[in-house]
């Protein structure tokens, strides 16, 4: 049995948000808000409750052997298999740790 591409994007996409999800829960150790959001594509949208300004939106990608946590400025933050040291990375983006 085959599947169509749309179960194949909606796998995908539900792949991409359990590892933002992951990255979420790996967060919670800092002092930011981390909600996945679904639209044409899950992101991870992260915020400093101390700073109206300091928000973060970020995509996860599938690469060869494994995701990958992208900044919406472009920048590659981590992989799924470094989620330690991305969300320490996301923290210090919108100023919740020192780097």
């Amino acid at each position: 049995m085959t599947r169509s591409r749309q179960e194949e994007a909606t796998c995908a996409t539900s792949e991409e948000h359990g590892h933002l999800g992951k990255l979420a829960d790996e967060l919670s150790r800092y002092d930011v808000r981390a909600d996945v959001v679904d639209g044409q594509g899950p992101y991870l949208r992260v915020s400093n409750p101390a700073s109206t300004y300091a928000v973060e939106d970020v995509i996860c990608e599938r690469r060869e052997h494994d995701y990958a946590f992208i900044a919406s400025f472009g920048v590659h933050l981590g992989g799924s298999g470094s989620l330690g040291v991305t969300a320490h990375k996301v923290a210090w983006l919108v100023g919740a740790t020192e780097a």
